[in-house]
């Protein structure tokens, strides 16, 4: 049995909210060959051009070898303090790198920032030998992992982007890799770091001075992180993310004649994403929503909470009073109860079509009452009674 509490959840919109100025954006105005925005919580798709063309994606092929990084240290797997040693495969690469030596060894951090600044060739085989013992092995990890993410135009041959005549991948499917790697924050740091330096050579006596090569650092409001990507057969490529007011988007941008056209058009992307759309934020992550009674608990009423923002996606002029939020909790719950146990739902409705469900959760765990505690407890209630 099930009990509803229908409440008309009315959000006030924050007055101080950035007003972008808005641009009509037609693909064919565009002169990067392919592009996409996307909003970074869902993925819902807002505005592409090409977005499916397969493409060679140059060093933008490196989200997906920091995405590896970065699940790899959420599981404890590595750390940025370990250390590896460089081989003289991973030292001979060309393009763009930082100069490593065979055999000589450096930290995982160090790698992390050669790859998200200077987009290093050489640090980044480095890496994938580390993790998987040879570049062919991280090659088949990076493949198989767009397979689980649903990245069906997209086929590694490296991990560095360099040319290969079947190492090709999509605006819409770079745009995904990159929502993925949103979800951690162990490459932040080092995607919006300007400058930095690493040493390098068995002596660590040459300094590698690094400069971002993504320019939106200095010049893009929240800015989350991008990569750059450029090869001749490429061109000019770019994904970046970027978040205000609650809202999340990504742009991609491949195939431009240079530079400067790639960051005009990504910038333009955005804002048009800004100024048309925002997220209507209704709880919080472990905002807590409501309370709900327990029975044989060490508590008699425990707080709601939901493990992800109650939101909807939706056009800038959609006011929050025209949404209906409705909670189902479940009736009659009994401790032990788990926080990772979901014990109801928030339904999201406008004009009576459902928008979106959430499942609700304890805020924390809920122990049983001792069965002595519990049995004085209802005496005692009994009694005075």
């Amino acid at each position: 049995m099930k009990k509803k509490i229908a409440i008309f959840f009315i959000m006030l919109l924050i007055a101080n909210m950035m007003v972008v100025p808005a641009y009509g954006i037609e693909a064919e105005s565009l002169q990067s060959r392919a592009a996409i925005l996307i909003n970074g919580d869902d993925g819902q798709i807002l505005f592409e051009k090409n977005a499916d063309d397969k493409m060679p994606p140059a060093s933008i092929t490196k989200i997906m070898l920091l995405l590896l990084i970065s699940e790899r240290m959420e599981n404890g797997e590595i750390t940025l303090d370990q250390e590896l040693t460089v081989s003289e495969y991973a030292s001979g690469m060309g393009g763009s790198q930082i100069y490593l030596e065979a055999y000589e060894t450096q930290t995982v951090e160090s790698m992390l920032k050669a790859i998200s600044m200077r987009s290093a060739n050489d640090a980044s085989v480095a890496m994938a030998e580390f993790m998987f013992g040879s570049e062919e092995g991280c090659v088949k990890a990076m493949n198989d992992r767009a397979v689980e993410l649903g990245m069906n135009n997209t086929h590694f041959v490296n991990v560095t982007g360099l040319p290969e005549a079947d190492h090709l991948t999509t605006a819409h499917d770079i745009a995904i890799m990159t929502k993925e790697l949103l979800k951690f924050n162990y490459v932040n740091q080092y995607m919006l770091t300007w400058m930095d330096s690493v040493y390098v050579g068995k002596e660590k006596d040459s300094e590698q001075v690094l400069v971002n090569t993504n320019r939106l650092i200095n010049n893009y409001e929240g800015l989350l992180g991008g990569k750059t990507g450029y090869t001749t057969e490429a061109k000019y490529c770019l994904s970046a993310a970027a978040r205000r007011n609650d809202t999340t988007l990504i742009a991609v941008v491949l195939g431009c004649d240079n530079t400067k056209i790639r960051f005009n058009e990504i910038t333009k992307i955005l804002n048009e994403g800004f100024a048309n759309y925002r997220n209507l934020i209704f709880h919080k992550k472990g905002d807590i929503i409501s309370t709900s009674p327990v029975y044989c608990g060490k508590e008699d009423i425990f707080n709601v909470v939901s493990k992800e923002n109650i939101f909807y996606f939706t056009e800038s002029n959609c006011k929050a009073e025209d949404f209906n939020l409705e909670y189902v909790i479940d009736e009659n719950l009994k401790a032990p109860l788990s926080k990772d146990v979901a014990i109801g739902k928030a339904i999201l409705s406008k004009d009576g079509q459902i928008l979106g469900e959430f499942e609700l959760y304890p805020e924390k765990d809920i122990e049983k009452e001792g069965l002595f505690k519990f049995y004085l407890n209802n005496v005692l209630e009994t009694i005075i009674k």
